[in-house]
């Protein structure tokens, strides 16, 4: 993929994003203008909930079908692109049903408050939609259907719930809480429906699970069972800590965090695109041992980030709380956790394609390692920070995560595999190049 097909990629899918963003605030707007804070507590975490669970349902899966299935598909291996999809509907179904056990457990034992319980019910109910819509979206990026794989997701599912929100509310003149969670599972069913529909037998069907080749089906289990906790820190820390915040804050704190952090995961989302266009390249590169082509493309996507990071940063520093009083004066005091959480994704863009690189040599078992280690760092700095800073040592949890993450995920690439795939170890090896030019 050339630089300029990159950039025109790139372009196409941030105006998308961002015009799906526009149309995810203004629905967020409209809630925390509508509803009281306890309330739009309990819709974000429902969201966070519906993202979090579908990630342990099918999150690892996708994770490892990013980097195999256009492997498999270099190698012209339809029938275990088949069986890869067999196994992956399977292992969903299982962890569905596991997930709905633990939170009846939960409300039967009275674990969480009412609202966490409430949020947790709904993203169970949304589950299926989110996790169709996230396998099925690798499974168009891998075919090089790029607007398929973002623009149901990103673009139509916002703007049906924004349109569903405001169709109900000109009905009624009022919402509620709950009527907004039932939107919103409706709104992500429709669109996973339709992307599936679309996709026809490319995508996830119950056919697949038919399909299934013993020995392929455990080498999947295992490793997709492995980045399942990796996928939870890689796709869904903003949702993580927005459970956090529901465990550890009062509600009024909780709806600030879970708008500042969807703010942040916004420009997360452009940094990522950098990223997530040029995997199916990178793969074929690492499976041709094409190290000419694969460090071409680092260094591509690595400027693109350090553009979009500048960007980001500058806009948040000057207009951050002038975004948030949209929401409405409340949240003004979260723009400085929104720059916390900014930083935090930008630390996460510059450790590059590591955890892609490890994935592709056959090591998403060791880099679980740097996904708990981060895991932990983020839950322990988050109850020893709190309940001194509030919701800014949430944002001080989240950077350090981040930190060890970056760091794990480089160290781990070195050792295991030689080579690293994040901007710092391009630039080291450009300057070592130079010394021994001159």
């Amino acid at each position: 993929m050339t630089l300029t097909r990159m950039f025109g990629l790139l372009v196409g899918y941030v105006g998308a994003r961002f015009l799906g963003a526009f149309i995810g605030l203004a629905s967020q707007i409209i809630i925390a203008r509508a509803l009281p804070q306890a309330e739009v507590a309990t819709v974000l975490m429902a969201m966070s909930a519906a993202a979090f669970i579908s990630l342990f349902a099918i999150g690892g899966h996708a994770m490892l079908a990013t980097t195999e299935l256009p492997r498999l598909a270099t190698l012209a291996r339809a029938r275990q692109i088949a069986a890869f999809h067999g196994a992956t509907l399977w292992d969903a179904l299982v962890a569905l049903v596991f997930a709905a056990f633990v939170v009846g457990l939960m409300n039967v034992s009275n674990v969480f408050s009412g609202s966490l319980m409430l949020a947790l019910g709904f993203g169970l109910a949304s589950t299926p939609a989110s996790g169709l819509l996230r396998y099925n979206s690798i499974i168009a990026n891998s075919d090089r259907r790029f607007a398929l794989s973002y623009v149901p997701d990103f673009l139509v599912r916002s703007g049906l719930f924004l349109v569903s929100v405001l169709v109900f509310w000109w009905f009624f003149k009022t919402i509620d809480g709950v009527t907004v969670m039932i939107l919103f599972v409706a709104t992500a069913t429709a669109v996973a429906l339709g992307q599936a529909i679309l996709l026809g037998s490319n995508g996830l069907i119950p056919a697949h699970l038919s399909k299934q080749l013993p020995r392929l089906t455990r080498v999947v289990r295992r490793r997709a069972w492995a980045l399942t906790l990796v996928s939870a820190f890689a796709l869904a820390s903003a949702d993580i800590v927005t459970l956090i915040a529901g465990y550890l804050l009062p509600p009024d704190q909780v709806a600030i965090v879970g708008i500042a952090v969807r703010l942040a995961a916004i420009a997360g989302f452009v940094l990522q695109a950098t990223q997530m266009f040029v995997l199916p390249d990178f793969s074929a590169a690492i499976t041709r041992k094409a190290q000419g082509d694969v460090n071409a493309i680092l260094w591509k996507v690595s400027m693109l980030t350090l553009a979009v990071i500048g960007a980001g940063l500058i806009v948040t520093w000057f207009a951050g709380g002038w975004v948030l009083g949209f929401f409405g004066s409340a949240y003004v005091s979260g723009a400085g956790l929104l720059i916390l959480f900014l930083v935090g994704q930008s630390v996460r863009a510059l450790g590059g394609l590591n955890q892609s690189l490890l994935s592709l040599k056959g090591f998403q078992m060791r880099s679980v390692t740097s996904c708990v280690l981060a895991l932990l760092a983020l839950v322990c700095a988050a109850v020893l920070y709190t309940p001194q800073y509030g919701a800014l040592g949430l944002g001080y949890a989240v950077v350090l995560a981040e930190f060890v993450w970056a760091a794990g995920l480089a160290v781990q690439a070195q050792r295991l595999v030689g080579q690293r795939a994040d901007l710092f170890w391009l630039m080291t090896k450009s300057m070592d190049k130079g010394a021994q030019g001159s």
